[in-house]
């Protein structure tokens, strides 16, 4: 797929991007921001996440229900969240469109109805993942990984931090963050980019502000030999994390691992070989994985190895992540499980870009991370120029066997 984008850069900051795609008569647009744990202070986490949930639970213009009555009018969609908001409408809506987008993003009056509810929703998942065994022990590895890193901490908060927030203090932190040189705004649908730009400016261009300095977070590293905790809690089934800091979106080995973690543990069926031995050969689980890549952002992501198994079994299960772990460090994957991988990888990427909304945020993505224009196009003969033996190499690089976290979960005898 070949697509022509376009961008303006305004004196505000903001980066708009457009680009032509007739696929579908629809308009997918949004409003992009980078905000995370590192624009929160600890004692106000989750406050980017409550932030996010209210965006469309009112405007300066209109209410909560106003708005949820005028998107399904248009037969559209609205999606919100910490990184601002998207929209998807008929491609003749497209002027009502960006003016929604710019309401939402940009205006949002967080109602004190409707963040009781937000919070109280949000306080309720976290009261509700302590009864489950798997959010449990993820958290504490990823606190482990992590360390003094803000990602440690949970991107929703804890129920002391969010009993602390208020409206007014949701309203700071959006005045503080949402500027227009913190943002991308883009469209992507059947009108000329030119034409979409010119809408985007047009309605964007009065914006003002700017974003404050995010502290530099500490680098990651990892232990020296295993660090290994175990969680008791009387369930039937144990939860197993292992691994370590991880790499960088924009690392240089980052498709050759990706292409990695679709031999070693992403990969479905049988393209992945953990799932295999560990739950087609053995029968140790239903739910088992592994990958670097998946977490790999603007700050490093995880390698983490994940199964769920019952008591006595997971000895088996933790030897049998450091075998293929070390397997794969050793020897090159067979030209049929590569053959399989990137088969896998190039067809799913393929339908993922038959709709707008998916191509609007591989723009988001590829401006973030400065991968190119033609980055849609050029993602195929990424994965497809990968070899066997730089799988094994990047392995033997970025996966460490012999250092690493451990979190176990289960009865107290396991």
């Amino acid at each position: 797929m070949k697509l022509h984008v376009r961008r303006r850069r305004l004196r505000s900051g903001l980066t708009l991007l457009a680009a032509q795609t007739r696929a579908a008569p629809t308009l997918a647009v949004a409003c992009s921001f980078e905000i995370n744990q590192l624009n929160e202070r600890p004692q106000d986490a989750g406050i980017a996440n409550l932030v996010g949930d209210t965006l469309d639970e009112g405007t300066e213009r209109w209410s909560g229900d106003e708005l949820a009555e005028l998107v399904e009018g248009l037969g559209g969609y609205l999606r919100v969240g910490a990184n601002g908001a998207a929209l998807q409408v008929a491609a003749h809506d497209a002027k009502q469109a960006v003016a929604i987008l710019k309401e939402v993003a940009l205006r949002p009056k967080f109602p004190a109805k409707a963040f009781r509810r937000a919070r109280a929703l949000t306080i309720s998942d976290l009261e509700s993942e302590l009864d489950d065994p798997r959010a449990v022990a993820g958290k504490r590895f990823r606190a482990l990984v992590y360390g003094d890193h803000p990602y440690a901490r949970e991107p929703k908060g804890s129920i002391e931090t969010l009993d602390s927030l208020t409206p007014a203090k949701l309203k700071r932190f959006h005045e503080k963050w949402y500027t227009p040189d913190n943002a991308l705004c883009v469209a992507v649908g059947a009108e000329d980019p030119e034409a979409l730009l010119d809408l985007l400016e047009k309605t964007f261009k009065s914006w003002k502000g700017e974003v404050a300095p995010v502290s530099e977070a500490p680098e990651l590293l990892r232990p020296n030999g295993v660090v290994a905790e175990h969680i008791v809690y009387d369930r039937a089934q144990v939860q197993v994390f292992l691994g370590h800091a991880g790499i960088r979106r924009s690392h240089p080995d980052y498709y050759r691992l990706m292409v990695m973690d679709h031999v070693l543990g992403t990969g479905p069926g049988f393209t992945s070989r953990i799932a295999r031995s560990l739950r087609d050969e053995q029968g140790l689980c239903y739910a088992v994985g592994a990958g670097i890549t998946g977490s790999a952002g603007r700050e490093p992501g995880m390698f983490q190895a994940y199964i769920g198994t019952s008591p006595g079994q997971e000895e088996t299960a933790i030897d049998g992540f450091l075998t293929e772990m070390r397997r794969i460090r050793m020897e090159s994957p067979t030209e049929p499980e590569l053959a399989d991988v990137k088969a896998y990888l190039t067809g799913s990427y393929v339908w993922a870009m038959e709709r707008n909304a998916n191509l609007a945020n591989f723009l988001v993505r590829a401006e973030r991370f400065d991968l190119g224009d033609d980055f849609v196009e050029r993602f195929p003969d990424f994965v497809n120029s990968v070899t066997v033996d730089e799988v094994r190499a990047v392995a033997e690089e970025h996966l460490d066997p012999d250092n690493y976290y451990l979190v176990t979960l289960g009865p107290k005898a396991a």
